[in-house]
């Protein structure tokens, strides 16, 4: 197929050359306003032709429609957030007339209804969603399209499934080692880690942050990173034995890296954050890659919790004291492994390139 990407590719833009290696031609216009992968893809992708639509000097769609045109492209595969642009330029295309079929893959959102977001979905000849749960909730607000399928956006590449799994840490000290990963703020949002860090190591576990320390810049809504931030945690660090931070790491010592540990946790409680009980957050896949098991309060990630639990590869818990009792979960460990082959992005491709096809006249 000769397919453009349109919007914002998320977490491993590697995972492009998937496409490439089954024999499929890219092109890909990306509409987030702060693309930080799209300069590793036009130096280590070379097979993908790519676009910053916020620099083209037209009329965005008239440009889309010809470079459809002029490339031959048979189907545009529209993706990810909310947040990064391609609601709006894909329902821009749609209004205007697309020439060939659009298929949607959503991720996340904010649980509040917008006419982008409408459009994008139900003139759409097929919509990706990441689960049940979120295609249930826009089923109950707009006219879905005769296609849909359930597919995660962003799981991790099976390249890094790679590395020699090290004996957990509990094995040898008795007590539970857990794992944060990825963005850490300190501003009462969902990455601001520090009160559960704080309790956590009061109740005698120790916690491991491979985290990149970062605030938000209101000016162009991006989490940039902060040195104000980063010294919040070396002070909440230098308070307690148990708390260690770590330099942030490259997938590929994943598993070497972190195997050692019983359990990683995913995003903090935030009172604004609605989307939480939909999220399929992508730092999942690369916990259980590592076999990890995931760490989720009963509840509160109620779709990943399923998806975990029918997996064998997550330790729910009710608080952070019930949580330390449970850990370490050689089961939910055992688990995690069995798994990780099962979430990675070639796992879904297959599944991802026949419903794509399954909507192209």
């Amino acid at each position: 197929m000769r397919l453009l990407m349109l919007g914002g590719v998320g977490q491993y833009p590697e995972r492009l050359s998937t496409f490439l290696e089954a024999g499929h031609r890219l092109w890909y216009a990306s509409t987030h306003p702060h693309d930080q992968y799209l300069p590793a893809i036009r130096e280590h992708l070379g097979g993908v032709t790519t676009f910053d639509l916020g620099s083209v000097d037209t009329d965005p769609v008239e440009w889309l429609q010809r470079l459809i045109e002029d490339e031959r492209i048979e189907v545009v595969y529209s993706l990810l957030n909310a947040w990064d642009g391609s609601n709006r330029a894909t329902a821009a295309l749609l209004r205007r007339g697309c020439p060939v079929p659009v298929v949607r893959h959503y991720k996340e959102h904010f649980l509040d209804p917008e006419e982008d977001e409408q459009a994008c979905i139900e003139r759409s000849s097929g919509v990706i969603f990441i689960n049940a749960a979120s295609r249930d909730y826009f089923a109950g607000l707009y006219r879905l399209p005769a296609r849909t399928t359930c597919l995660d956006a962003d799981p991790i590449p099976s390249r890094y499934l790679v590395g020699r799994r090290r004996p957990k840490l509990s094995g040898a000290r008795e007590r539970p080692h857990l794992l944060i990963a990825g963005s850490a703020t300190d501003d009462g949002g969902r990455y601001d880690y520090r009160q559960l860090v704080g309790e956590l190591a009061g109740l005698g576990a120790h916690v491991h942050l491979y985290c990149y320390f970062r605030r938000l810049d209101r000016s162009s809504g991006a989490l940039l990173d902060s040195s104000e931030a980063a010294a919040v945690y070396r002070e909440l660090a230098e308070g307690s034995s148990r708390v260690q931070i770590h330099a942030p790491i490259s997938p590929d010592r994943f598993v070497e890296a972190w195997s050692a540990y019983d359990a990683g946790l995913l995003h903090a409680a935030a009172p604004d954050d609605r989307f939480r009980p939909l999220n399929f957050p992508n730092r999942y896949s690369a916990y259980l890659a590592a076999g990890v098991p995931v760490a989720l309060r009963r509840d509160e990630m109620s779709a990943l919790q399923d998806h975990l639990q029918a997996l064998h590869a997550s330790v729910v818990y009710d608080d952070p004291a019930d949580l330390v009792r449970r850990l370490p979960d050689t089961a939910a460990a055992a688990g995690a492994y069995a798994a990780s082959q099962a979430v990675t992005f070639e796992a879904t491709f297959p599944l991802l390139i026949d419903f794509i096809e399954s909507c192209l006249p």
